[in-house]
């Protein structure tokens, strides 16, 4: 292969960067074992990848093509305000989503990368090109952390003078090692605390401009005034599926229920995940008067506009019930790490229902100053508060224009801020 082909270059750099993320995690046999499986998985989807290239392709170009990260993640609709948006300013959007590899091959959703590719890499990379060939885009927002796709797409939209747009859907302060993934031209983060953890990752791949854009999850709803102390409504944030399987998370669950129970004089809804079933509160809702499950088609906007205090476990939600300015408690009986800092503006995590009641008398008799530590975390976590959907479209739009943003190049190699000024791309 050529040495100046950037697609066999970016295949290597991914070969070193996937061996250094099982390195963090596992000893040299592990390591090694676990790197050669995912190599003939990889290499076997490239094989047959070869053998199903699509002929020719009809082509549907359009101003911005969502790719979502699975076929069920579109179900979820979290980003119709975003997607309506566009397409009320004019813009021609399709949005989509990453088939899996057996879907990939027998639909035949490949065409031949414009550079040579190891084979491990050739499915991946023959995707990206199919996806680019068949919409088209001015720009790609990307939705799936991590992928391996990604470095592909890149090549492939840049070939066309377009762009790869990375958004975050949620704050990006957790340890997944998904998060280190990096290879964009633009990724819009939530916040300071995003680019922050960003910055601290030993091990990131490739670099992109961040942008601290906000959420285009957020808008005008959660602008809100401060709700009345004595109204006496507690709003539980619910943890996903994953983590209410968990011991710890079960005995968060139980120690709230029980308090609950044990105060009457209080209303209690549960704004549960939207991929969980609720079974537990369910349960409870059932055989206590004071509790309520939130309908799943509630907005969240309108559950934090029912509450006087919320309750959050470990749920992104709580940046927004901050930016609702609504007193936050945080509780977790299950000894994780607390990703969100909740403690540092909030006061100690609550593990039993007495510490629960003392903290809400507490936020009774101080409610402005509860408003107030609300206020800071919104500022910490989430750039441009309300004003984040308006914010993501702006940007959008002066990308599509072909002007560039001012934003933070960061780097596989280290960090390096670079503002410069807005300015129409190829002057």
């Amino acid at each position: 292969m050529s040495l100046n082909n950037p697609w066999a270059a970016k295949a290597r750099d991914l070969d070193r960067y996937r061996w250094l993320m099982l390195r963090e995690r596992h000893g040299w046999l592990g390591s090694a074992v676990r790197y050669v499986r995912d190599w003939l998985g990889d290499w076997w989807f490239g094989v047959r990848a070869k053998s199903r290239l699509a002929n020719s392709v009809a082509t549907e170009p359009c101003d911005f093509l969502l790719l979502q990260s699975a076929p069920k993640v579109i179900k979820f609709q979290r980003k119709k305000r975003l997607v309506e948006a566009l397409r009320a300013r004019g813009h021609s959007l399709v949005d989509t989503a990453l088939p899996a590899p057996a879907n990939i091959l027998s639909e035949r959703l490949l065409r031949p990368p414009l550079y040579d590719v190891p084979t491990r890499y050739f499915g991946m990379a023959a995707y990206a090109q199919w996806l680019v060939d068949r919409y088209q885009p001015r720009i790609l927002l990307n939705d799936r952390n991590g992928s391996f796709y990604a470095p592909f797409l890149r090549l492939a939209l840049n070939a066309r003078q377009s762009l790869l747009v990375h958004l975050a859907h949620a704050t990006t302060v957790e340890s997944s090692r998904r998060l280190g993934m990096n290879d964009y031209d633009y990724y819009f983060l939530f916040g300071q605390s995003s680019l922050d953890a960003l910055r601290a990752r030993h091990l990131r791949f490739g670099s992109s401009t961040v942008i601290l854009s906000g959420s285009y999850l957020i808008d005008q709803s959660y602008r809100m005034s401060p709700a009345d102390p004595h109204s006496r409504v507690l709003l539980v944030l619910g943890v996903g599926p994953d983590k209410e399987k968990e011991i710890g998370y079960q005995r968060t669950y139980r120690m709230l229920s029980d308090w609950s129970r044990g105060n009457p004089s209080y209303q209690v809804l549960i704004k549960a995940h939207p991929r969980s079933d609720a079974s537990f509160w369910r349960e409870v809702a059932g055989s206590s008067d004071n509790v309520r499950l939130l309908p799943s088609d509630c907005a969240l906007a309108d559950a934090l506009r029912q509450a006087s205090v919320v309750v959050n476990i470990m749920s992104n939600a709580v940046i927004e019930a901050a930016l609702a300015r609504r007193p936050v408690i945080f509780a977790n009986a299950s000894g994780e790490h607390d990703i969100f800092e909740q403690e540092r503006f909030f006061g100690a995590g609550i593990t039993e229902s007495p510490a629960l009641s003392e903290r809400i008398c507490q936020i009774e008799d101080d409610y402005p100053a509860a408003v107030q530590a609300a206020e800071r975390f919104t500022e910490f976590h989430l750039a441009q508060g309300a004003d984040g959907l308006t914010h993501v479209l702006e940007c959008l739009e002066q990308l599509l224009a072909g002007d560039e943003c001012v934003g933070i190049m960061l780097s596989s190699s280290g960090v390096a801020c670079r503002e410069h000024d807005t300015a129409r791309r190829g002057e």
